[in-house]
């Protein structure tokens, strides 16, 4: 069976937090793959499964459908979303402390994405309407 994904936005400050969601039920449940945390202490990797659809939380800012998935690959998801390194603690106080560009959850989500689809595990590029 085929899971539609979607990139989903919720609002977030001083940006909109990405995250995941591959629809599992018809009534709009799932699970959500995502980094949470912020980059003054450093970001960690999270899956979660949800009874409800990513609409009805209060923070909900809309979302993109990016394609599809098989329901046998969400162990494979998983494993690829945890591949690829949550963001690390790059500042200290108001000081940056890496060289690199700032990575929030957007970067993570994007990169995260692109291995997806590499790897084949998301296919078919969807619309931008839900």
């Amino acid at each position: 069976m085929s899971l539609r994904v979607f990139l989903v936005e919720s609002l977030g400050f001083p940006r909109s937090h990405h995250a995941i969601f591959v629809e599992a039920s018809r009534g709009g449940g799932g699970y959500i793959f995502h980094v949470t945390g912020n980059i003054q202490q450093g970001m960690r990797y999270e899956m979660k499964a949800t009874d409800a659809a990513p609409d009805t939380d209060p923070s909900y800012h809309g979302q993109t459908r990016l394609g599809w998935s098989s329901a046998n690959d969400m162990a494979r998801i998983d494993a690829i979303c945890k591949s690829n390194p949550a963001p690390e603690k790059q500042f200290e106080g108001a000081r940056k402390i890496t060289a690199y560009p700032v990575r929030r959850c957007q970067e993570w989500t994007a990169e995260t994405i692109g291995l997806l689809r590499e790897r084949g595990v998301l296919v078919d590029g969807g619309d931008a309407a839900a």
